[in-house]
């Protein structure tokens, strides 16, 4: 088997997902899935027990055989967030460890929603026609339910809710037995769990499509019967299906379409959530894909292999995040605009000081968009407002560990330094913290070149001397406040680099 192949295996709610695939071609070699249900162990007990650790076992080690027996040797297991959901999660992470011998990876919710994102920008059929009209992408886990916004095109935003069917059953099951119209009820839980994403959509935009994806929609397959890959309906054909599952028992649901007891169960929530979308959103047409998590995380590591098959942007949806962010907390577009501009100008021309890669240039990117969204909090001490809106916002495609180094950026861009030592930041290792250091050293220094507000400077020169770095500036106006608030904000870039940093200006009229 040749090098170009590839593994993966997503641990889901319902089903431990795997393919093998040539990152070249993005060709699948093999693809399957074992079922073994955790999210009812979760939703159930809030632990997956030992029997269902040992289902968990017993796929992993098939699929590893099967990877194997196609000659890849490495191959990457992640685990979706209903996995770590679980109280005991960490523990089942070690016994599987222990027994496979292979990690399991964790995956933020905005890891997750880029993934699925990249799948339906990568392999959903004509979605740039579809998405020219604004469009909300709906993926149903068993534990939560992600929607995606795009209009003209772009993407928009994105909101993860906790509203899977199966923690909907989970907390409306008593209603089914206390209350004489638990599907009323129902519906309204679900419309107040809905309510925050439709504030933050655009009051003047129309989303007249819905593309529905995830493993909760495998109920689906019997309800909308096709062999083909996706589905489309529209309105009045989803109302139908609605009016029969509202008024059919469950055992009529289980024996007229072949569902098992856990997909009995999950049906009117599945169905409840969608038609209450449809009756939002008004939307008038609707698509049921079988695109998953897993594809996305292909067209990922087909991207980063170099793959021209995988002919998307990676990067372009996380900084669209970044700018929805920005925008949220009325960030100034020309001093963002401005201060992004130098930032990156610093990182290209300064390789040989900071020897950083592609994602650390990604992460100043994201961390000069998003620095000043404290100031709307309070721009006194705005640094220290910036850090927990990013912590506690959701940035789309960024890890954990890399979330927590924009915010500690974007605290540091100001005049609070970090400790020499970094101490500070302790929860990071020392390598994230020596690029938490230089990144926000430079962002600094391109903070400071706009210190009036007033875009003064044009562009800049670079030029690294023996003894200092010089940044020569073309400018509109006289540039002193910008070079006075250099001189303060350097400091840092000095102790950081070993170098002093000076600014240098010519007025041009």
């Amino acid at each position: 088997m040749a090098m170009s192949e590839h593994g993966f295996v997503v641990i889901g709610a319902q089903s431990v997902f795997f393919s093998i695939t040539n990152l070249k071609t993005l060709v699948e070699v093999e693809r399957g899935a074992y079922p073994v249900s955790i999210g009812e162990d979760i939703f159930a007990t809030h632990e997956i027990q030992p029997g269902t650790v040992d289902q968990l076992v017993v796929a992993l080690q098939t699929i590893d055989q099967l990877m194997t027996d196609y000659g890849v040797k490495s191959y990457d297991i992640i685990g979706t967030h209903s996995f770590f959901e679980a109280k005991n999660s960490q523990f089942v992470r070690d016994q599987l460890f222990s027994r496979t011998g292979r990690p399991v990876a964790t995956l933020t919710l905005s890891q997750e929603s880029y993934y699925r994102t990249q799948a339906v920008l990568g392999k959903f059929p004509h979605f740039d026609q579809i998405t020219q009209k604004g469009t909300v992408l709906i993926d149903i886990s068993s534990g939560s339910v992600e929607l995606t916004a795009f209009a003209n095109g772009e993407f928009g935003f994105s909101r993860n809710l906790s509203l899977g069917p199966l923690r909907v059953f989970e907390v409306m099951g008593d209603l089914q037995r206390t209350v004489p119209n638990p599907t009323e009820v129902m519906r309204d839980y679900i419309d107040s769990r809905l309510a925050d994403f439709m504030r933050l959509l655009p009051k003047n935009q129309h989303y007249p499509h819905m593309i529905l994806m995830g493993s909760a929609l495998s109920v689906f397959n019997t309800l909308i019967p096709s062999g083909e890959e996706m589905v489309e309906t529209d309105h009045e054909g989803f109302r139908l299906i609605y009016q029969e599952v509202v008024q059919a028992s469950d055992q009529y649901l289980s024996d007229h379409f072949d569902l098992t007891p856990t997909q009995t169960a999950q049906v009117l929530p599945t169905v409840l959530l969608v038609y209450r979308l449809l009756k939002t959103l008004n939307a008038e047409r609707v698509w049921i894909s079988n695109l998953k998590l897993l594809d996305g995380i292909e067209l990922s590591a087909a991207g980063e292999a170099g793959s021209q098959a995988a002919a998307i942007d990676p990067t372009r949806e996380i900084l669209i995040s970044a700018q929805n962010l920005a925008d949220r907390y009325q960030v100034d577009p020309k001093h963002r605009d401005s201060t992004v501009n130098f930032a990156l100008q610093l990182f290209d021309r300064l390789k040989k000081l900071h020897g950083l890669g592609k994602r650390e240039r990604l992460l100043l990117q994201i961390a000069a968009t998003v620095n000043d969204v404290g100031s709307y909090v309070d721009t006194h001490k705005h640094y220290e407002h910036s850090e927990y809106i990013i912590n506690s916002s959701e940035l789309m495609g960024l890890t954990m560990p890399e979330q927590r180094m924009v915010a500690a950026i974007a605290r540091y861009h100001s005049s609070d330094t970090p400790q020499t030592d970094l101490s500070d930041l302790h929860e990071l290792n020392s390598t994230r913290r020596l690029i938490i250091a230089k990144l926000s050293a430079l962002l600094r220094v391109a903070d400071s070149l706009d210190a009036s507000r007033q875009q003064k400077i044009q562009k800049i020169r670079v030029s690294i001397q023996p003894t200092r770095v010089l940044l020569t500036a073309t400018a509109t106006d006289d540039v002193e406040l910008e070079r006075w608030t250099l001189q303060t904000k350097g400091e840092f870039f000095a102790i950081v680099f070993g170098l002093p940093i000076e600014l240098k200006g010519k007025t041009r009229l």
